[in-house]
């Protein structure tokens, strides 16, 4: 036997004798006045058929009814069936590219941590889909699978910094490919890669393994982050010093938006391309973009189906 909300038990604890207390009172009260206006001799008379211990009973009673409506609020339950429960949803994964060109302030606070923000946003969006996590930069790896774990995605997006992959530079193309192994069931339902970037690409094959994917039945919409002017690359070391990123001539690194190639990513797999920009960008995204999609019902587990019993108690407590 359990109750679906227990806490309402405990309500029962300080009400029960505040009744049979407020009822005591009540009575005594009741015989004081009567005395009160009644002479002694004549009571008797005046309260013929009058029974205190029906009185008595039927207070008795109405405490009984009340706790019983206490009880049945709480909702007891016993026995149950297993019953499955199932789902339609889509198989995103979300891939944020956390090369050191992420730490670009012209979006605040800087284009990794809003990229982040938007991620979160997205998995509150996709509640009947699966959504899983890659992480990227001159290498890319599967940092959260499939999964319809909320907190799981949370931590793993929250542990996302330009540190977490030791390879510099931004490989687009592996983060596609990584995306791609990650969808490892074989089924009907729309592959989506959602890619948070700035669009720097440093090996080049980023078009054709959109392609590739395309035919794989993978549908990628790109999300840029940064701006066409773009902006000079500062990194803060552990002393909390601040300094220019700077390439191998000695000059300092200035990072642009490369939108074209990020638009002709989506493209090219039926997807879409839009700028990070906005309180509304995600719920635009998941609107547009990943909701008219068709899902696929799965099975997700088994659910133990609680037999309700309140009713017995509950038509008890009105008899």
């Amino acid at each position: 036997m359990r109750f679906e909300h227990p806490h309402l038990l405990w309500l029962l604890l300080p009400g029960i004798p505040a009744l049979l207390a407020f009822f005591w009172w009540a009575w005594r009260t009741k015989q004081r006045l009567i005395c009160q206006f009644v002479q002694s001799r004549l009571l008797a008379n005046l309260t013929v058929g009058v029974s205190a211990t029906r009185q008595k009973i039927r207070i008795g009673l109405l405490i009984a009814s009340i706790m019983l409506l206490g009880v049945a609020l709480a909702r007891p339950q016993w026995g149950f069936d297993w019953e499955e429960a199932k789902q339609r949803g889509l198989d995103v994964v979300v891939a944020i590219d956390t090369s050191k060109s992420m730490l670009a302030e012209d979006v605040a606070p800087n284009r990794l941590a809003r990229a982040k923000l938007a991620a979160l946003d997205l998995k509150k969006l996709a509640k009947t889909d699966r959504v899983g996590l890659v992480a990227f930069a001159g290498s890319a790896f599967l940092q959260c699978p499939l999964s319809f774990d909320d907190e799981a995605f949370r931590q793993s997006v929250n542990a996302l910094d330009v540190n977490i992959i030791p390879q510099g530079g931004t490989a687009v193309a592996e983060a596609i490919q990584t995306a791609q192994a990650a969808f490892k069931e074989k089924s009907d339902n729309y592959k989506v890669l959602v890619l948070f970037t700035d669009g720097e690409d440093h090996d080049g094959h980023a078009l054709e393994s959109a392609r590739s994917a395309a035919r794989e039945g993978m549908r990628i919409f790109t999300v840029g982050i940064g701006s066409a002017n773009g902006e000079m690359l500062r990194i803060t070391d552990a002393r909390g010093r601040s300094d220019w990123i700077k390439d191998e001539q000695g000059h300092a690194v200035k990072s642009h938006l490369n939108d074209k190639l990020l638009r002709d990513i989506a493209q090219a797999t039926g997807g879409f391309y839009m700028l990070l920009s906005g309180a509304n960008a995600m719920e635009l995204l998941y609107e547009r973009g990943l909701e008219p999609l068709p899902k696929t019902e799965r099975s997700t587990n088994r659910l133990k189906r609680y037999h309700e019993r309140y009713k017995w108690l509950r038509g008890l407590a009105l008899a």
